[in-house]
């Protein structure tokens, strides 16, 4: 993605108007989005928590007083004679303390005393005389079991909620029981004004069966819903249909209720919501579009009329101007690019005559030059010449450069170890002649890396360095070079080490740095750690080391085995294809040693 921004210059601006219009938008309102939601969801919150306690406590209020009158009732000693048959000719007496007891409620319940077989014998309400309630099952049933509890239960079709307390005897055995009653409107009275048009009600039993619903909540489903997830174990349901749920058990009673609020970010106003971030969103974008494609159109056009004057330059225009009637910057760099084609044009017609120039100077040169191979001749005969007159030291040294100079100048480029160590024992045998024995040379090839190829030429300057630097003091001085594989898989070293007078922090720091500018007096060094690393790469190369014993270490890091031999036919594709020979490379380190 980055990439393909980066080829068009509108596509830049463009995106750099979206980074800092659109895309701040969109994270603002999304940022606002949710701090409304979940400071609303808080606020609306609190308000559904306080009408939930509203609710309950005035159900709870409500049932307080029916327990209140039940107790009362049951607890009144005519009432008590009546239900045990001994309150004959005093009807009116228990009548006035049902109505009595019960005046506020009345309107909101109907109240019955029911003797201990079942029959009513008081209400309140009409036609309830010698009415039966089962006593061997329902709420009698339960109430006689429980002695002074109130029970609450849902025994008739017609009831929303009946209530029951025994009435005791002198045996701690009821003998008769005060019953309460609400039907659906008695409960619609008791929550009149307490709910809104969009709340739902439903007060469950202990069974989680609905025994009263209003408003926007459906008993029965809720309640099967409600009852399933208790049956698997889930946490209290919190939504149902774009409702929040409030689940509160109502005191002792053993009731649950049910209160459904609506959600007030529901699906449809979030919706709406981002849409309408959507469109302000769509419209920063074609704004933002719209203002990138003139802004790019007024820029890029100088910008193109540059670029076509400068492919023109690169086929070698140099006559090529740049009309731009602007005082801008591109105005300014239209003039700048008009003055500098101009200067390059002059710049180049003079190079070309001094190169014409410099050209015949370097022929006359060259033609004046001694042949290489002039040399080469002229040294084998003057090889045999001292043969001749019987100077074997002349000859030697004759036949060992003779050696060394063959070989520098020969095609190949890539020697095996045993040639290249041959050379160096030549070279050492030069040395030795000339300084007279006072250095030892030692050797060591093993015969399974014989066969390896590396540059030639390669050893050589190291050792001199040696005997320039290291032995420059020593009168018996060693200097021993060792080929080994290391115990590193891929690496082959050729270790260089005398015993001379070492070498300082400074130098060893200038040695490793691979910089040409710092070794002065040590270019055969870099020369040949640049054409190690031109063939094989960084991780090969030179490392100089002052030993403990005294002395300098100098290894050459090369790959071995498989690895040298792909190295070598890689390097040599590369050298193809560019157009240029290792051997110049080798050659060159030679004639700067």
């Amino acid at each position: 993605m980055k990439e393909k921004i980066k080829i068009s210059f509108k596509r830049e601006l463009l995106a750099g108007f979206l980074t800092v219009a659109v895309l701040p938008l969109v994270v603002s309102c999304l940022f606002l989005i949710q701090m409304f939601q979940v400071k609303a969801d808080r606020d609306y919150r609190k308000v559904n928590m306080e009408q939930v306690h509203i609710v309950n406590s005035a159900f709870l209020e409500f049932w307080k007083k029916i327990e209140d009158a039940e107790n009362s009732l049951a607890s009144s000693w005519m009432v008590q004679m009546a239900m045990a048959g001994k309150a004959e000719g005093r009807k009116s007496e228990v009548y006035h303390i049902l109505y009595e007891k019960t005046s506020e409620l009345r309107e909101l319940a109907r109240f019955d005393l029911y003797s201990r077989d079942g029959a009513c014998l008081y209400s309140t309400g009409t036609g309830m005389y010698q009415k039966k309630l089962p006593v061997y099952w329902g709420i009698l049933k339960v109430s006689g079991a429980h002695g002074d509890d109130l029970i609450v239960q849902k025994d008739h079709e017609d009831m929303s909620l009946m209530a029951a307390r025994g009435i005791p005897g002198e045996d701690g055995v009821p003998i008769g029981f005060v019953v309460a009653s609400l039907t659906e409107e008695n409960l619609n009275q008791v929550f009149q004004g307490l709910l809104g048009s969009q709340d739902g009600l439903c007060i469950l039993n202990e069974f989680y069966e609905p025994v009263y619903s209003a408003g926007t909540s459906s008993g029965g489903e809720i309640a099967q819903t409600l009852r399933a997830g208790r049956m698997e174990g889930k946490e209290a349901l919190s939504s149902w249909k774009d409702s929040e749920v409030f689940v509160a058990s109502l005191g002792d009673t053993g009731l649950t209720s049910v209160l459904l609020r609506p959600e007030i970010f529901t699906g449809g106003l979030t919706g709406s919501m981002y849409s309408v971030l959507f469109l302000m969103t769509a419209f920063s974008f074609l704004l933002c579009l719209f203002v990138a494609s003139r802004l790019s159109s007024h820029l890029s056009q100088p910008i193109l009329l540059l670029n076509r004057a400068m492919e023109k330059v690169k086929k070698g225009n140099l006559d090529t101007r740049v009309q731009m009637e602007r005082a801008d910057e591109f105005g300014q760099l239209a003039a700048s690019f008009d003055a500098m084609t101009a200067q390059l044009d002059q710049y180049m017609k003079e190079q070309v005559a001094q190169q014409k120039k410099l050209n015949e100077v370097q022929i006359a040169m060259m033609q004046a030059q001694l042949n290489p191979h002039f040399l080469y001749n002229t040294l084998d005969t003057m090889k045999w010449v001292a043969k001749a007159n019987h100077i074997p030291e002349i000859a030697t040294l004759s036949a060992k450069l003779a050696k060394i100079l063959r070989t520098s100048i020969s095609s190949p480029q890539m020697i095996t170890l045993k040639e290249e160590m041959e050379l160096v024992d030549s070279y050492a045998e030069i040395q030795k002649i000339r300084f007279g024995g006072r250095f030892t040379f030692i050797s060591e090839l093993p015969q399974e890396l014989s066969g390896t190829f590396v540059p030639k030429l390669m050893i050589q300057p190291i050792v001199e360095n040696a005997m320039i630097h290291g032995l420059a003091d020593c009168d018996n001085g060693t200097i021993h070079v060792k080929v080994h594989q290391l115990e590193t898989h891929g690496f082959l070293c050729i270790e260089v080490t005398d015993n001379g007078c070492g070498i300082s922090d400074e130098v060893l720091k200038c040695l490793n740095s691979r910089e040409r500018e710092k070794l002065s007096g040590h270019i055969g060094f870099y020369n040949v750690d640049m054409v190690i690393r031109l063939h094989y790469g960084d991780g090969y190369g030179l490392q100089a080391e002052r030993r403990q014993e005294g002395g300098t270490c100098v290894r050459i890091l090369l790959p071995d085995g498989e690895q040298n031999r792909e190295g070598l036919e890689n390097n040599k594709e590369t050298k193809k294809e560019s157009g240029t020979g290792s051997g110049e490379e080798v050659e060159g380190v030679n004639r700067n040693v």
